[in-house]
């Protein structure tokens, strides 16, 4: 990769459980509130599960037409409403050059499934005859970055990344690399999910993975945990070469310098004991970024709330960062807006830079009682101010999939 080509990000747009819109969000993370209530899209009373990160206020009729909502899943409307906001942040008119050398990357996990569910159960009960004539074109995860390109006349790649809730943080890694290799200057990158059905959730559910408690949950790293909150969500960056941004005279909010991916090749749903593919990634990200491990100010954490990866991922930072490891702030997003899935590791990215670009570090919340096999400072419920020049963002998923993202303050030249 061309080391001369820098990688900033001029355009942001979130949408989460917590806030619409990337003001509303950052207002409510270093405020500490969370977006996690009681579950209204469906009656919860007989399963064992009763919160969700529902975005209850979201219209999807103020960013796209009747017609197209009617056609596609809602994690699609959560991704185009996104990328309006995004595009409009980054002040970005969408020219009829620009529309054929942009990229569009898209990660989700499991973006269309609910709609199959739906019909699904309008065959059983209704017959063939009702299903939607859309059903086949709205359903598979692919769909949304095929429904971004018609929206905005997108003639460039148009790409979905499945990677569960790693996809988005690989979506953001993967348009960092096209853009460092001069395959375009311009990408939009980010991801979406809204996994919250009943069927969903109980598979979930099933895994052992889901909080069952009413309130104060999820609490990443506090000894009492006992699982994650499932969510629906969605981010999306405007990635440019820092030469093409200035040229455009947009304010840059930081700047993407390493990454990295791994996976750990041992179980679908456990994560590796002693974290060994979490490390190695993490070592690479940094040497790709030309940064030491003492240089790092803020990681913004994976943090599901759940007993196992809480622990794993602290002693992965340990084993990194060593007796350093106890100056760095940690905290969780997933504390606030539960697990977004696909969205996740964006969101999280999102709130990464706006630490950076701030000078604040969010806190975890719904922190009581310290476990001592985590140890580390995990800004517990209170947001702190520290100046921030080099952070990192970690995302775990499924399948053992580990992917790093190292971001650094941009300064004005």
């Amino acid at each position: 990769m061309d080391n001369n080509r820098r990688v900033v990000i001029t355009g942001i747009g979130a949408i989460a459980p917590n806030g619409i819109g990337k003001d509303e969000f950052w207002d409510a993370l270093k405020n500490g509130n969370s977006g996690i209530k009681k579950i209204t899209y469906f009656d919860s009373s007989i399963f064992p599960f009763h919160l969700a990160g529902e975005i209850n206020d979201f219209d999807p009729k103020a960013f796209m037409s009747i017609k197209a909502i009617h056609r596609t899943d809602r994690s699609t409307h959560l991704a185009v409403a996104a990328t309006r906001m995004a595009l409009e942040d980054a002040r970005l008119q969408l020219t009829d050059k620009l529309q054929e050398e942009i990229h569009t990357i898209i990660g989700t996990a499991m973006s269309g499934h609910v709609s199959y569910i739906e019909q699904l159960r309008v065959y059983f009960t209704k017959g063939y005859k009702n299903l939607s004539p859309f059903a086949a074109v709205s359903c598979f995860p692919d769909a949304c970055s095929g429904q971004l390109a018609i929206i905005f006349g997108l003639r460039g790649p148009a790409e979905t990344i499945c990677a569960g809730c790693a996809a988005s943080t690989n979506s953001t890694i993967d348009a960092y690399k096209r853009i460092k290799l001069g395959e375009t200057d311009v990408c939009i990158a980010g991801g979406t999910d809204a996994p919250l059905s009943e069927s969903i959730m109980c598979a979930f559910s099933q895994a052992r993975v889901l909080s069952q408690k009413e309130n104060n949950t999820p609490a990443p790293f506090d000894k009492n945990r006992d699982g994650t909150v499932l969510s629906e969500g969605a981010g999306m960056l405007i990635m440019e070469e820092l030469g093409y941004a200035l040229k455009r005279s947009v304010p840059i909010y930081a700047e993407i310098v390493g990454s990295a991916t791994t996976t750990d090749a041992y179980n679908m749903a456990s994560t590796e004991p002693i974290g060994k593919e979490k490390v190695r990634a993490i070592k690479i990200a940094l040497k790709s970024a030309g940064i030491a491990p003492n240089e790092v100010e803020y990681i913004n954490a994976h943090g599901t709330g759940t007993q196992m990866n809480d622990a794993n991922e602290t002693v992965v930072i340990k084993e990194v960062f060593g007796e350093y490891a106890y100056k760095i702030p940690i905290s969780s997003t997933k504390s606030m807006i539960g697990h977004t899935q696909g969205a996740c590791g964006v969101l999280e990215i999102i709130a990464t830079i706006l630490a950076l670009k701030k000078g604040i570090i969010h806190p975890t919340i719904n922190y009581q009682t310290p476990d001592p096999e985590c140890d580390l400072n995990y800004v517990p419920n209170k947001a702190i101010s520290k100046k921030v020049n080099i952070a990192l963002s970690n995302s775990f998923a499924f399948g053992g999939k580990n992917s790093i993202i190292v971001l650094k303050k941009y300064i004005d030249a």
